[in-house]
């Protein structure tokens, strides 16, 4: 996975400033007599270029003009305290929080909104007329499906479709992908002066807008893909309770929370662009398809967790724990039509569109989850160190399967298709009530030789899953770690773990696949910090750190032909870092880093021609990211002139490396290329971003700073399967296009503080 370091949180109203630290929630004063109150306000002046991606304003606002990106207020008085903590004020991405406290009751609370900007300007042929539901004119639909009717299949290329369509692609609408998450939580304690602990909590978030970019295939005599923002508009609610009692050696505490989700939009329909009647499909070259179709959107659901625990101390730091958790998962949304195309009959008969045709109303699922886990920790004798742990957690899939006997999703709106054959014992792999129940023991010990502690530990899992390829399989571990401190100059932390895990139960003559959360594997981690303090003023941390995932005996196409194994085949990360420290005096302090990360996997798929190999494909992912930065605050005048500075740069490259059989139907349908064959795809998410800034503060007084500052941001990116701006780059494929690309921004901005 690409990791682009988006080092912006300096960045416009970031500006250092604009967080609010936990230190900044000052605690009442012992005496709760004294009368205390306190605040910051800070207002923000800021200039900037406008920018069309959405990339540069993904998580984020970054305002024009006058905002306020952080406000806090504290006070007390005769035992009774109150916080409130604000950030950028009135904007998509303000947050705030804060507490009240009386003699008998505390109160916490915290409002957060997060945007997520996924893509400006969008370019679609749709309008959503209600939530979900993208239309276009019936009279267009059936003028661009006419005409497609009556030209033969061999003339439906894409400078016929490029033709037909050019008005309406010139016409098409435009959206921003974006949607805005808003969170909130309270907690009451009601026990304040008690001798025990008696809380509620209530939760509720709202997501609004798109998730993202959706769609899908839309299969008729024109097979077109479209794409869409999947609408989205759900609410979580929480609703928790927690109480605890304290006593001298030990204490006991349990928790009851009950979650609702609700998904306010139940489906996802599309018109098909040429079709506006639902006619039956019968071949590419007779007209037929539907006029619609539909996707099912995130079903609402419901969840109760019951918790429990205590905890016991004794001499020699020795504590023993147990906790115990037990839930419930219950989804009985009722179920769509198999089709929304009402020119598909069931294998009876019966019209598939229609809810009556189902063999269930709704799926009556319920799942129980149980947790057991019990500790144990001491220190017997001077510098030894013991930890055990024992651990399982069993998911129960209580839900009564229902026997399907066909559906449209092989043929999507297309036909009625049985059930395909080896698919489950339900008609479906998805129709089987998934299980699984894991076991897991750890044992951990430490001694310390003077400046040098020395670790070992040991791991042992057992898994069990029902209606998985492996039914069973055990995850064994080691590992060693050694820690030194000197008195001064020298820390160095080394660790080392190597686990290995079994995959059984599977048949290597009917398995295809199995997925990479079963498979056997073999890993290993291990790593190096270390820091060099030579002087007070000077300082210097290395890292290292090495992560290998090998999935070896994985399912062989062709039993017994290891090259024809399929899946995700082994994976590597590396990381090396370097950070350096340097204060030449009181005025200034002065640092410097660089990463260097190598992340690859090697995945495989194997198509056969009979029992002979056809294709034979790898896929070699890997990338490679360069990331280094500095920074320097310099007190020009102490406790009057600071001078800051930062500067950030990473790089990431990106390589798809594609090999095929030569003999394969793949390769030879790319001999004409040149040089013939597969082809690498070198420009695969490389990414570049670019960070300047630089702050000057003059604390006009004790209660007021005023700062002057300016940002540059540059970010690239490239890559072969999302760059280009049309959204008809084949036939016949749309695609939205949203803006999420490459941008410069320069910023400006003065800065005013008050403190109170």
């Amino acid at each position: 996975m690409k990791r682009t370091h988006l080092l912006v949180v300096v960045l416009a109203c970031g500006l250092l400033a604009t967080s609010i630290p936990a230190s900044a929630q000052t605690a009442a004063p012992a005496d709760s007599s004294s009368n205390w109150f306190t605040g910051k306000a800070t207002l923000l002046l800021l200039g900037r270029d406008n920018v069309d991606s959405s990339k540069f304003e993904e998580y984020r606002v970054v305002p024009k003009g006058v905002s306020m990106p952080v406000f806090t207020l504290q006070g007390s008085q005769g035992g009774k305290d109150f916080a409130l903590f604000g950030q950028n004020i009135s904007q998509a991405d303000q947050r705030y929080s804060g507490y009240a406290n009386v003699s008998w009751l505390g109160v916490t609370y915290d409002y957060n909104q997060i945007p997520h900007n996924m893509g400006n300007n969008g370019r679609t042929l749709y309008t959503e007329t209600s939530p979900g539901v993208w239309s276009m004119s019936a009279t267009l639909r059936k003028a661009l499906g006419d005409a497609v009717d009556a030209v033969p299949t061999t003339a439906r290329i894409y400078p016929f479709y490029a033709d037909l369509l050019a008005p309406t692609i010139a016409s098409a609408n435009s959206i921003d992908v974006s949607g805005l998450r808003q969170r909130g939580n309270i907690e009451f304690d009601i026990t304040k002066n008690l001798p025990f602990d008696l809380a509620f909590t209530y939760m509720r978030e709202v997501k609004t807008g798109f998730r993202g970019a959706s769609g899908g295939d839309i299969l008729g005599t024109v097979t077109t893909s479209q794409d869409v923002g999947e609408t989205m508009n759900e609410v979580t609610t929480d609703y928790g309770v927690r109480a605890a009692y304290n006593f001298k050696t030990g204490n006991v505490h349990a928790t009851f929370n009950r979650n609702i989700y609700n998904d306010r939009v139940d489906s996802l329909i599309l018109d098909n662009p040429f079709r506006a009647t639902d006619l039956a499909y019968t071949s590419t070259s007779v007209p037929g398809g539907p006029a619609q179709t539909r996707f099912s959107t995130s079903p609402d659901n419901k969840a109760s967790r019951g918790a429990f625990g205590v905890q016991l101390k004794f001499a020699r730091q020795t504590r023993i724990t147990g906790d115990f958790a037990f839930g419930t998962w219950t989804q009985d949304v009722a179920y769509l039509p198999y089709t929304i195309n009402s020119a598909i009959l069931t294998g009876t008969g019966a019209p598939a569109n229609s809810l009556a045709s189902l063999q269930a109303k709704s799926l009556g699922g319920k799942i129980d989850t149980t947790s057991v886990n019990l500790g144990f920790v001491s220190r017997p004798i001077q510098g030894l160190g013991i930890r055990l742990r024992y651990r399982t957690y069993d998911l129960s899939n209580k839900t009564s399967p229902i026997v399907w006997s066909g559906s449209t999703a092989g043929s999507p709106d297309r036909t009625w298709a049985p059930p395909p054959a080896g698919a489950g014992d339900f008609g479906f792999a998805t129709a089987d009530p998934y299980s699984n129940k894991t076991k897991r023991f750890d044992a951990q010990v430490s001694y310390d030789i003077k400046d040098l502690t020395l670790e070992g530990s040991l791991r042992a899992s057992k898994l069990d899953r029902t209606y998985r390829e492996a039914t069973s399989g055990d995850e064994n571990a080691y590992a060693f770690a050694a820690v030194y401190h000197s008195s001064g100059w020298l820390a160095f932390r080394g660790v080392f773990d190597s686990a290995k895990r079994t995959a059984k139960g599977w048949d290597p003559a009917t398995t295809v696949g199995l997925g990479s959360d079963e498979a056997e594997k073999k890993s290993t981690r291990g790593g190096v910090n270390i820091e060099l303090t030579p002087s007070d003023k000077f300082g210097v941390t290395f890292a290292y750190f090495r992560r290998n995932d090998d999935y070896p005996n994985r399912p062989a196409r062709v039993v017994g032909n290891a090259d024809t194994t399929v899946g995700l085949l082994n994976a590597k990360y590396d990381t090396y870092s370097v950070d350096f420290d340097y204060t030449p005096s009181e005025r200034a302090e002065i640092s410097a880093f660089y990463t260097y990360e190598k992340n690859a996997n090697l995945n495989r798929t194997v198509t056969l021609t009979g029992t002979a190999v056809n294709n034979l494909l790898g896929f070699n992912v890997s990338d490679k990211a360069n990331t280094f930065g500095a920074n320097a605050v310099i007190h020009l005048v102490p406790e009057k002139w600071t001078f800051s500075f930062m500067l950030s740069h990473q790089k990431v490259d990106g390589l798809f490396d594609v090999s095929a059989n030569p003999t394969g139907s793949f390769y030879l349908g790319r001999t004409t290329l040149n040089p013939p064959g597969p082809q690498d795809i070198t420009d695969y998410d490389d990414t570049q971003l670019s960070t300047v800034m630089a702050d000057l503060a003059y604390n006009v007084s004790k209660a007021w700073t005023f700062s002057v500052g300016y940002a540059y941001e540059k970010y690239t990116h490239a890559d072969a399967f999302s760059d280009g701006t049309t959204i008809f780059p084949q036939s016949v494929l749309f695609f939205l296009k949203a803006n999420d690309g490459a941008y410069n921004v320069n910023v400006a901005y003065a800065k005013l503080n008050y403190r109170f």
